[in-house]
Parts: structure tokens; C-alpha cells; sequence
């Protein structure tokens, strides 16, 4: 029996691993810890070292196994090949309980972020711990019969003796509870009335005597809870004090994995591409809260806003509900109550410095701006878009420049132009796209 989370896989734990720099987009700021570790590239010829991780997992909180991320930094490489994809999941449960006692039980995803694919694999907590080592592996180089692992900030190891300890008396209260808990049932119940029901073999044994259900009736069998009826006739009914939920034979649910998911994600990136590109996107309003997600607020929101059919209250009503606790969500929240600080003054024309910015202006206002300069023109042109009125400019022409200049220069880790494209790209979404009503 393992500890199961309700989902490994939702948007939120999957915004937590893949946290990407603001930048440099091609890398994540996560780290691993004691619940996450990063894996090149996904093979069956290092299945010992892999599995010795899941044990060490299981033996503490769950975790995740990330594939398709280098080691130091942590670039976004993606899976090549379909190994992943492709892998059979009766062949890695058969080396898991080849190897270990009690079963570990894991699941699959697949993550696509832009044009990578990442795999994922989730290790329950086990409940029935400590998860041990039955049989060596690799020459006893990762995995040796007898030792149990344990899951560590950023590695596994052999379990120490506080962990081991703490894992044992765990174990002892969780039974001590069990016993308390049944003992008390059968005292309210009454001891020739009561009786105990088998789940694993379908015996249920009391004072008057044994009553053996076929196994294959176990999964139709209808509990219904005490002081309630079923309705349907010809079925089994039992009384239920508590909750039962069977998903097939419990023999099978141990070691197991669910069916393989992909999963398509969205990073800031594509937050800024379906802007630019004008893109008509199935869920704008996903595109919208994962802003609160990412590592800066500056990226185009009202866009997504409009496309939703969102008011400014009810938009900074669902950032409010994200469970993100990143400075880009309350940063938003600012940004859709008052976004007047996004544009730039004019500059003055008493100086060379401001008579220069003028210039790249009048450039722009005659749509001569070109997107591959560099250095201070390049920084000029960005923070002269955001001296412009919305009728100054066509929103197309402001579209197709400024994705000319993310596609050349975004990419390049220049953090402070970095930041003067989002804010540019932002200036231009706010003039064109917000639509203001009170969000005080």
C-alpha cells in the first residue's frame, strides 16, 4: 500500500519544477532538493541507479524524476528519441518489485514545453515503510540487498540512523492507531457481531463462523454507508462505516502507474509569441494566470485579457485564487489595478542625449526602426515605443518589430535589454488591448 497525493501532475506542481529564468529562457532556476531530481536522458541501462532513487523517495516524501535536463546549469535539453514515450511500464514495475519490498508505486507523464519533451516520473510516499532493498543490482554499485535509501536535500543515500529510527516509530504509532481504532469498532459493534472482511483474499471471518467471497466479485460488490440504502436490487450490498475506494484488484494497484499523460506546457515565451503573432489561442485565460507562474510579471497580459472576455476585476480575482507564491503574481495584481508606470516621458531636446532618443523616435514614427542594431541604439528604440500614443503607430507594424527584436535579441541573456523587450512588448499591450473599469 502507498501514500497517494490526489495529482502529482497538475499545473501548479508543474509551474514549481519547470521555474524558468527570466533571462535565460533556454534554463530553469529550480533546483533539486529532497523531492526533485534532473536526469539527462532516459535509458533502461541505468535502471539501478534510477530505481535506488525512487526507493529513496518512497521511503520519504514522494518525489519526482525529471528527464530532459542537464546537470549544471539545468539547460532545458529535452528527450531525444521516444524511449520514454515507449517504455514499458510492466517491465520497470517487474525490476522495482524485483528489488524492493513493500512495492513502491509511481506514475508517468510527458511534458512539452515550446519544442522539447520532458518525462516525468512520480514516486508515492510509501506508507508501509521502510521501503528495503531485497536483492543487489550493478554489482552491488547501486543497489545492495538489505540497504534501505533515503531521500536527502539533492541525493539519495543510504538511510542514516536518526531517519531510520524516526521511520520505525512512525510505523509503531501508525499500527498502535490502527489497533485502537479497530479495537474501538468492534467494542461499539459487539464482539459476537462482529467481524473481519479480507480484502486481499475475500474471507471475512467472525464468531459465526467464515465466509469466502470469490475474488472476482470483490471490484462489484456495492458498499453503501451506514444509515443509507442501495437502490439497486441484485447486487451485493455491504454496510460501510468509513470510505472504500477500489480501483481493481489490490494485488494490481501495488507498484503500478497510471496511464501516461502528455501534458502541454506554457512559459513566458509563449505567453510573448501569441501576442505578438496575434494568435487566436483555445484557452487564453490559461495563458493569462500562468503569468503568475513565471519569474517577471512584464509580459503581455491584457491581450489574453480581451481574447478571455475578462474584466480587470475578475482577472485580478483569478490571480488571487493561483496557489503561486512567486513576486510575478502580486507584481501583476499591481499591474491590473494601475499600469500607468509602463510608459516613458518624452525626452528633452536640450541635450545630445535626448536630441539622439528623439531621433530614433522620428525612425520609428516613419517606420524606418530597424530590429538587428545592438547596445544603446537597440535600448533606445525599446524605450521610445513607450513614449507612443495608440494612434501614433499601427499595432501591426509595432507587432512585427518587436518580434523581430525578440527573435534576435531575446535569446542573447542581455538581462537589461531582456527587460526592455517585455516592457516594450508590455507598453504596446496595455496601449492596444486594456480595458479599464474599477479593479480598485
Amino acid at each position: 500500500m502507498s501514500s497517494r497525493v490526489l495529482s502529482p501532475f497538475t499545473r501548479e506542481e508543474l509551474n514549481k519544477i519547470f521555474v524558468v529564468s527570466p533571462n535565460y529562457p533556454d534554463r530553469l532556476t529550480s533546483r533539486e532538493h529532497n523531492c526533485l531530481e534532473f536526469k539527462e536522458s532516459f535509458g533502461f541501462g541505468s535502471l539501478g541507479k534510477y530505481i535506488r532513487t525512487a526507493a529513496g523517495f518512497a521511503n520519504a516524501k514522494g518525489g519526482y524524476i525529471v528527464y530532459g535536463i542537464g546537470r549544471s546549469p539545468h539547460t532545458l535539453l529535452g528527450l531525444k528519441g521516444d524511449a520514454f514515450d515507449k517504455m514499458d511500464p510492466e517491465k520497470l514495475t517487474h525490476y522495482l518489485n524485483e528489488h524492493f519490498d513493500p512495492a513502491i508505486d509511481w506514475e508517468q507523464q510527458i511534458y512539452e514545453l515550446g519544442d522539447k519533451t520532458f518525462g516525468l516520473i512520480y514516486i508515492h510516499e510509501s506508507v508501509n515503510k521502510p521501503v528495503i532493498c531485497k536483492k543487489s543490482a550493478d554489482d552491488a554499485k547501486h543497489l545492495k540487498e538489505g540497504e534501505i535509501y533515503y531521500r536527502y536535500r539533492g541525493r539519495t543515500q543510504t538511510i542514516r540512523y536518526a531517519e531510520l529510527k524516526q521511520l520505525i516509530e512512525d510505523r509503531r504509532e501508525r499500527e498502535q492507531l490502527l489497533w485502537f481504532k479497530h479495537l474501538k469498532e468492534i467494542a461499539r459493534i459487539g464482539i459476537a457481531d462482529a467481524a473481519l472482511f479480507d480484502l486481499k483474499t475475500g474471507t471475512v471471518n467472525g464468531a459465526g463462523g467464515n465466509l469466502v467471497i470469490d475474488e472476482s466479485l470483490l471490484p462489484q460488490l456495492a458498499f453503501i454507508r451506514e444509515g443509507q440504502f442501495s437502490e439497486t436490487k441484485g447486487i451485493p450490498t455491504l454496510k460501510l462505516i468509513g470510505s472504500v475506494e477500489l480501483t481493481g484488484s489490490p494485488a494490481k494497484t501495488q507498484g503500478g502507474k497510471v496511464h501516461v499523460v502528455k501534458t502541454q506546457g506554457i512559459r513566458g515565451t509563449d505567453i510573448i509569441r501569441t501576442f505578438l503573432n496575434n494568435e487566436k489561442v483555445p484557452d487564453p485565460k490559461a495563458y493569462f494566470t500562468q503569468i503568475a507562474w513565471e519569474s517577471s510579471a512584464f509580459l503581455p497580459c491584457y491581450f489574453h485579457l480581451s481574447e478571455a472576455g475578462l474584466t480587470l476585476l475578475e482577472a485580478v480575482s483569478a490571480i488571487e485564487k493561483e496557489q503561486s507564491t512567486t513576486k510575478a503574481k502580486f507584481k501583476l495584481i499591481e499591474r491590473l489595478k494601475s499600469d500607468n508606470a509602463l510608459g516613458v516621458g518624452m525626452p528633452s531636446n536640450a541635450n545630445s542625449n535626448g536630441q539622439r532618443r528623439l531621433t530614433v523616435r522620428k525612425l520609428l514614427i516613419s517606420k524606418k526602426a530597424r530590429a538587428d542594431v545592438q547596445g544603446k541604439e537597440l535600448g533606445d528604440i525599446l524605450d521610445m515605443i513607450r513614449t507612443l500614443s495608440k494612434n501614433e503607430l499601427p499595432i501591426s507594424y509595432l507587432r512585427q518589430l518587436l518580434l523581430e527584436v525578440f527573435n534576435k535579441h531575446f535569446a542573447r541573456q542581455d538581462q537589461t535589454i531582456n527587460d526592455k523587450i517585455r516592457r516594450a512588448i508590455c507598453y504596446v499591450d496595455y496601449l492596444h488591448y486594456r480595458k479599464d473599469d474599477d479593479a480598485e
